[in-house]
Formats: C-alpha cells, sequence, structure tokens
C-alpha cells in the first residue's frame, strides 16, 4: 500500500502564517478548523508536495470556507432574533409591550410635534443600543477572537440603521406624515431592538458559562 504524504511541521506553520496574513480578520476557530481541513485533503491529493502551489489552487474554496463559517452564527443569531420578535406578537405576555408601544407612538405622531416624535424613536432607540453594547458584547480577550462572540452583536445594527438612513436621506418626514405608517415604523424598530437585546444577553450568558474555563 502506498504511503500517503505526511505534511511537514515547517509547512503547517507556513499554512497558518499564510492565512494569518491572507485573511487577517479570521478567528482562531475557524482557522483551525480550516486549517484541518486543507491538511488532510493536502495530505491526500498532493503528488508532490507543493503547498504554495494546492494553496493558489485552493484559493476559491479558501474564502467560502471562511465566508461561510462567518455567517453561520450571524444566521443563527438572526433567526433567534426573529423568533423574539415574533414572540411579542404571539405570546400573550409580551402583548402588553407590544401594544403600549404601538399606544406610545401613535400618541407621539397625533400629539407632538414630528421632529419630537422622531426624536423620541431615536432616543429609544439609542439607549437600547447602548445597553446591548454595554451590558451584551463580550469584552474578555480570551473570547474575542471566537466566531460565537464576534458575530453576537450584529442584529442591533439593524434598528440604528432605521432611524439613521431615513433621518439622513430626509424620508422621515415622509414617514411621519402618515400616523399609522409611523406607529408600524417605530414600533418595529423598537421591538426588533429588545428582541436583539434579549437574545445578546441570553448567549452571552451561555457563552461565559460554555468558555468559562479559559477565563481562569
Amino acid at each position: 500500500m502506498e504511503k500517503r504524504y505526511e505534511i511537514t511541521e515547517k509547512q503547517l506553520t507556513f499554512l497558518n502564517n499564510y492565512l494569518l496574513r491572507k485573511y487577517p480578520s479570521i478567528t482562531d476557530e475557524t482557522r483551525i478548523e480550516l486549517v484541518d481541513h486543507l491538511v488532510s485533503d493536502f495530505e491526500k491529493t498532493t503528488e508532490d508536495g507543493n503547498l504554495s502551489q494546492y494553496l493558489s489552487n485552493k484559493l476559491s474554496f479558501i474564502r467560502k470556507f471562511i465566508f461561510d463559517r462567518a455567517n453561520t452564527h450571524q444566521k443563527r443569531y438572526g433567526k433567534e432574533t426573529w423568533k423574539q420578535f415574533y414572540s411579542f406578537l404571539t405570546y400573550i405576555k409580551l402583548l402588553p409591550i407590544t401594544f403600549s408601544v404601538l399606544i406610545l407612538f401613535y400618541f407621539l405622531n397625533e400629539n407632538i410635534n414630528e421632529k419630537w416624535s422622531w426624536g423620541t424613536l431615536a432616543i429609544i432607540q439609542l439607549l437600547i443600543f447602548l445597553s446591548s453594547i454595554i451590558f451584551g458584547t463580550i469584552y474578555k480577550k480570551e473570547l474575542k477572537k471566537l466566531d460565537e462572540v464576534k458575530y453576537l452583536s450584529a442584529d442591533i445594527w439593524l434598528p440604528y440603521v432605521m432611524v439613521q438612513l431615513p433621518s439622513g436621506f430626509g424620508f422621515d418626514d415622509y414617514i411621519m406624515s402618515n400616523s399609522i405608517l409611523f406607529t408600524f415604523y417605530a414600533s418595529f424598530t423598537i421591538i426588533y431592538a429588545i428582541s436583539a437585546f434579549i437574545v445578546i444577553r441570553e448567549k452571552r450568558k451561555i457563552i461565559l458559562e460554555k468558555y468559562k474555563h479559559l477565563l481562569y
């Protein structure tokens, strides 16, 4: 039986340095998984042990692998945020919060200056945004490069964009010109922001418990 090629320590070091140099934002978790896959495939398929040429041929695969791993956590967090959002529409204990938000923004738009209405939306959203960063972000240097941590706060940006984008392009006047449109737009923004905050807090607790052995 023909002996399979075995990668050398020098080549393994080269491979790790290559990935870190070409993809500096790659997380340790993704890099380790990718290296394991590349080494296994290289040893199985190489005919001359030319690692540089192998990596050159695998550029598309490497990019896709890194992109897919990054999206895995983002998609999972996104799905859980939407699930939490829908619970505000279907879970009887959360419905009072939903109705309170709807009533608040309808009242503001009907009885207060339009700029104050949008300003109130911006302030509430900003408070939730800052709370998500302060109480949801994991700052432990031992965990910061984990994919689970790196993409934890991705969903808090949607409500921020929903407030800032219309203001920047002048769409806020159009939204506020219709009480029903403003009520649902503002309520969606705030309830989604709250949902993202809840998910971030829950995941933060799980991650810290899962990796507590790295913190001591």
